[in-house]
């Protein structure tokens, strides 16, 4: 594969990017990265990375992800549109809510090879989600050489457009409220009497391994809920405040709420 381009190197770029070096099979020599400040161009050529302006990333490289916000897409798009043989690159979106339709009519072209992705954060330690729709012109190889360049870095679903806004709920904010449910354990741990450095590391291996057990057994989570209770014991006591404070219908209407705001960009 030729260069991989990086217009917006913000914290998605970044954690793709990190995410792809980490696999061994590129050097920062295979990526070129342009962004918008003088002072993130100076931090980023002090790292190693080589950097240009956005016409150079788009000439230099086969695959340019679009890692800026959606707001700003329309002024890059505008740089880059009228640049040559712009129909022999593949272009990746990871701009939220942003549709092909919009893209192309961003790009004023009907020919181009457009992607467009939702990826969580921890594509950079190789454990993301991305959900991957394509757009048309695509070979069934080239289809396939960006679903393997993406599954290095997790787990790639090639779903339909109209479930991008479910996917950034579920999967893109996921991190987040994993993060939140981690930081409760926690705090509930210090309660406990721990101090809270340990309670998140006690919580932090409590979810590794949980999840890696699930998956070595291949077990719905009702299996492992019922191994780890026992009649009249402390798991069932709390499961069932659990289930008293409506724990379920929380993280769904939670999810939901992120889907509506996903679905009003």
């Amino acid at each position: 594969m030729g260069k991989i381009g990086f217009i917006g190197f913000g914290n998605m770029g970044r954690a793709i990017a990190e995410g792809l070096l980490k696999t061994g099979n590129f050097s920062k020599g295979d990526f070129i990265v342009s962004v918008k400040s003088a002072e993130s161009n100076e931090k980023l050529r002090r790292e190693g990375f080589k950097v240009a302006n956005t016409n150079e990333v788009v000439q230099e490289s086969e695959v340019i992800l679009l890692a800026v916000k959606p707001k700003d897409l329309p002024t890059v798009v505008s740089q880059i549109k009228d640049l040559p043989l712009l129909e022999k690159k593949i272009f990746i979106s990871t701009c939220a809510g942003v549709e092909l339709r919009k893209l192309n009519e961003l790009f004023g072209k009907n020919n181009l090879k457009l992607v467009r992705t939702m990826p969580n954060i921890n594509v950079k330690v190789g454990k993301g989600v991305w959900a991957v729709t394509f757009g048309e012109n695509f070979s069934a190889e080239e289809r396939e050489k960006v679903k393997k360049l993406l599954a290095l870095t997790g787990l790639v679903l090639e779903v339909e457009e109209n479930l991008m806004d479910s996917i950034t709920a579920l999967a893109g904010s996921g991190p987040a409220f994993v993060a939140e449910i981690l930081d409760s354990f926690a705090q509930g741990g210090v309660k406990l009497g721990f101090k809270y450095e340990t309670a998140l590391k006690i919580a932090i291996y409590t979810f590794l391994g949980t999840i890696s057990l699930m998956e070595e057994d291949n077990l719905h989570p009702a299996i492992l809920r019922d191994r780890v209770t026992s009649p009249a014991g402390t798991t069932i006591y709390g499961l069932s405040k659990l289930n008293k404070e409506g724990l379920k219908g929380t993280i769904v209407e939670v999810l939901e709420e992120a889907y509506k705001r996903a679905k009003s960009l």
